[in-house]
């Protein structure tokens, strides 16, 4: 039953290395002083809310954990939009 299950690749920050990461891209004082939004809701990103990030026309987007943000996500990663 497992074979049949869709084959995708999972990429995951571990929380120890999301500080690194984030400073990596430059963008680690801007999210700690709260002033990292959403793409989809405009939420302020922060460590709890955090569900992804990833490369949008040369700038990195963060995504919140609400159901409607993920699922748009998920709309545009299924549409070739982004890729992560």
């Amino acid at each position: 039953m497992i074979n049949k299950l869709p084959k995708e690749k999972i990429r995951a920050v571990h929380d120890q290395d999301l500080e690194k990461i984030l400073d990596g891209l430059g963008i680690l004082n801007k999210f700690k002083r709260g002033e990292l939004k959403c793409k989809f809701c405009s939420s302020i990103i922060t460590f709890d809310n955090l569900h992804s990030f990833f490369p949008q026309s040369g700038d990195i987007k963060l995504v919140c954990d609400s159901s409607y943000c993920v699922r748009e996500l998920s709309k545009l990663l299924r549409e070739g939009e982004v890729s992560l």
